[in-house]
């Protein structure tokens, strides 16, 4: 999914304001205005969650789906280099940064950020509530090193700090599939990566946190959903029970038509999901590892 654009619609011009409150601040501060040979302009394009689709139609739902503010856009110009746009989003919070990052990642780099990747003519990170993308027309000789020399530049100006979501952390290491770790809130979301219903069957919402993993052997998926309290939690469990394992009484490990396994558990305000299992041992050893984890970690927060 394309989760940028490479034109510029009309631009404003911004005052400066607090880094605390997203709508009043200047990204101008954040923005180096020089990068080697390439010059900031001075205005600055800005989308907030209700135009956000005026600037990226079809994927302004991917970043409504999490904390959004605003996105500042911006260019910068060479008369030896081609144009360089970069693209701040403020998500937030950074889990939220990381988890817009996650949403379609195919590969990650380290040394940029939390963690980059380059794709062509875009390359995106990841850092502390931002998430950035800068990217140049495709196919302009040395863009691949002007998108890495101008995304270095924005991240030292930056926030610090690029800790992924505790509820990531706690998904189980063994099997695990490199980068397939994903964190969201919604149902669409979870039916963007893995198809479970129609319904919202785990009650999920904008204050649900939703960690997502890949296993070997097999597309085995463990979800790891974190509630507001433990009555949320328990009524999802049933929930998600009626509606997906219609039958199945109170058994951990249930055998689907497709000759896979399901297992569904619950630890305090946490619900951990084992989709697509190829054994019921499988199911119900990285259902346990996973309830394990939450129970050893001091730190429920995601």
């Amino acid at each position: 999914m394309a989760l940028t654009k490479m034109v510029l619609s009309s631009a404003i011009l911004v005052g400066c304001g607090s880094q605390d409150s997203p709508s009043s601040m200047d990204p101008l501060a954040l923005l180096p205005e020089q990068i080697d040979g390439w010059t900031r302009s001075d205005s600055v394009a800005i989308y907030d969650r209700e135009t956000i689709f005026d600037y990226i139609n079809g994927a302004g739902e991917v970043y409504r789906s999490y904390a959004f503010e605003l996105v500042w856009v911006v260019t910068y110009t060479s008369p030896e280099s081609p144009a360089v746009t970069v693209e701040l989003f403020d998500m937030g919070n950074p889990a939220d940064a990381y988890g817009v990052f996650s949403y379609s990642r195919e590969r990650e780099e380290a040394g940029i950020g939390g963690g980059y990747e380059h794709r062509g003519s875009v390359l995106c990170f990841w850092q502390n509530r931002f998430y950035v993308c800068v990217a140049s027309e495709p196919g302009t000789a040395g863009s691949d090193q002007a998108l890495v020399d101008v995304a270095r530049a924005v991240s030292a100006e930056l926030p610090p700090g690029s800790d992924r979501p505790n509820l990531v952390r706690l998904l189980p290491s063994e099997g695990l599939v490199p980068l397939s770790e994903r964190f969201f809130h919604l149902h669409p979301t979870l039916n963007y990566h893995y198809y479970v219903a129609r319904e919202n069957l785990l009650n999920l919402n904008i204050g649900t946190n939703v960690a997502l993993g890949r296993y070997q052997p097999g597309d085995t998926y463990l979800l790891i959903v974190s509630y507001e309290n433990e009555s949320a939690a328990t009524n999802a469990r049933l929930s998600f029970r009626r509606g997906y394992l219609p039958g199945s009484g109170s058994s951990r490990v249930v055998a689907t038509e497709n000759g896979r396994f399901v297992s569904l558990l619950s630890y305090s305000r946490f619900v951990v999901v084992v989709l697509d299992a190829e054994s019921a041992d499988q199911a119900d050893r990285l259902a346990q590892d996973a309830v394990n984890r939450l129970y050893d970690s001091l730190d429920w927060g995601a």
